[in-house]
């Protein structure tokens, strides 16, 4: 139990420190983008810079989720509290829309002539590059940590980060275009922006919204041949699995030769037990699996395979 707890922390302190590490990139890109937007009177380059400051913010959500969602279980929530990293990613996703809508107010002003021409300079194309740059480290280095950590809100927020770079791109070209007085380029990158913050948002959405509904979680369909090759074993009944890789819980049923004493159909369950987690020891970091034991019924064997 010890060594299962002390995994756990060994993941906790790897996620935060990638969450720290991109909070203060995230927030170093936000202010330069903003400060030089506003200066210069780009709409995209200011848009690109709050969809960055957004980032940094994901970052504090997911530090804050990430201390909840690994906290031991307790009275009051005897499965854990790994759902919190779920609920942080659909936050995550509400703070997406937020800032797409707020983007898109911005744009309109312009088509009402409420905004200055921007100015073309050197610091713009700089600071965009820099930008592109940071974007690009942060959002590989974030994934790449998240799918070996097993972990939903860093692989959420490494997506969030490459359309940071995408976005980026689309903004150097209208920076460029502002040296020639063609402002629609601004403008259109603009409304990109707040387009694809809402697909972002949509992809957070469908990554953690099955595991709050308790979708079944990724279980391999061989797994119940082999269990019912177990001598003793007749067949597997309501098989069923819920969570995500950082915890798991599988419960079913066992319909066991009627002559096996408690104690041989105990052992019995134990041998299930062991072939499960072998089968999944690299896929889930914590598994909780409940064997009921039945003697074996024709009426209640499950047909549904």
């Amino acid at each position: 139990m010890s060594r299962e707890l002390t995994k756990i922390e060994i993941k906790k302190r790897e996620i935060k420190k990638v969450l720290w590490i991109t909070l203060f990139l995230n927030l170093f890109v936000a202010i330069l983008k903003i400060f030089v937007g506003l200066d210069y009177g780009y709409l995209s380059l200011t848009s690109s810079g709050l969809e960055s400051m957004f980032d940094g913010a994901s970052n504090i959500l997911g530090l804050i989720s990430i201390t909840l969602a690994f906290r031991p279980a307790d009275s009051d929530h005897n499965y854990g509290h790994f759902k919190y990293e779920n609920i942080g990613g659909i936050l995550l996703a509400i703070l997406l829309f937020y800032s797409s809508t707020q983007i898109a107010l911005e744009t309109f002003s312009i088509f009402k002539g409420q905004k200055e021409e921007a100015i073309f300079g050197l610091v713009p194309l700089i600071s965009i590059l820099v930008s592109m740059s940071v974007s690009l480290y942060v959002s590989f280095y974030e994934g790449r940590k998240g799918r070996e950590l097993g972990s939903k809100i860093l692989i959420s927020d490494s997506k969030h980060t490459l359309g940071d770079f995408v976005i980026s791109i689309a903004v150097l070209i209208s920076i460029i275009c502002s040296y020639w007085h063609i402002r629609w380029v601004d403008v259109g990158v603009g409304l990109l922006v707040s387009f694809y913050l809402i697909y972002l948002a949509i992809q957070v959405f469908r990554d953690n919204l099955p595991e709050l509904l308790d979708e079944s979680a990724s279980i391999d369909k061989d797994l119940l041949i082999e269990i019912e090759k177990i001598n003793g074993v007749i067949d597997v009944h309501k098989f069923r699995s819920r969570g995500n890789e950082n915890s798991v819980f599988i419960d079913c049923h066992l319909h066991l030769n009627e002559n096996l004493s408690l104690v041989e159909a105990h052992s019995v369950g134990k041998e299930v037990e062991n072939v499960i987690r072998n089968r999944h020891q690299d896929e889930f970091q914590k598994m909780d699996i409940t064997i009921h034991y039945e003697p074996f019924d024709e009426t209640h064997k499950d047909h549904s395979r």
